[in-house]
């Protein structure tokens, strides 16, 4: 019946698309990068929840591999990470605000490859 059910989750201006799926993706990607940060896991953050450019851009950059570069700069075993409300989603790319216990703030600039979504960059927000 027409009328009924009118109110979803994705009501204000998403395309319709599985962007609830892609959220919840793509907060399983912010999950795991907690989780490995947490354990010192900078080998699987490098891997599995940075995209290769992020990792070799890292390698560069440090002059040191990637692994050691995480655990030496990114997170602590514990911070704790947290997601503002927007997750923003368009195809293949997207971007999603953190808030590490520090209260640093970043935005994840973010790619879907072969079904996974990968940190591909990390913009730090001044001020904030």
């Amino acid at each position: 019946m027409e009328g009924t059910n009118t109110r979803s989750e994705d009501t204000n201006t998403r395309p319709k698309s599985t962007v609830g799926g892609d959220q919840r993706q793509i907060l399983e990607t912010i999950g795991a990068l907690q989780s490995a940060s947490r354990r010192g896991d900078g080998r699987k953050i490098c891997k599995e929840v940075f995209t290769p450019q992020l990792a070799r851009s890292i390698k560069k950059a440090s002059g040191r591999r990637c692994p050691a570069e995480v655990r030496k700069r990114l997170f602590s075993r514990n911070e704790s990470i947290s997601v503002e409300r927007v997750i923003e989603v368009d195809g293949s790319t997207a971007t999603a605000v953190i808030r590490e216990q520090n209260g640093n703030v970043s935005t994840l600039h973010m790619l879907k490859r072969a079904g996974r979504w990968r940190i591909d960059r990390v913009k730090p927000r001044r001020g904030s």
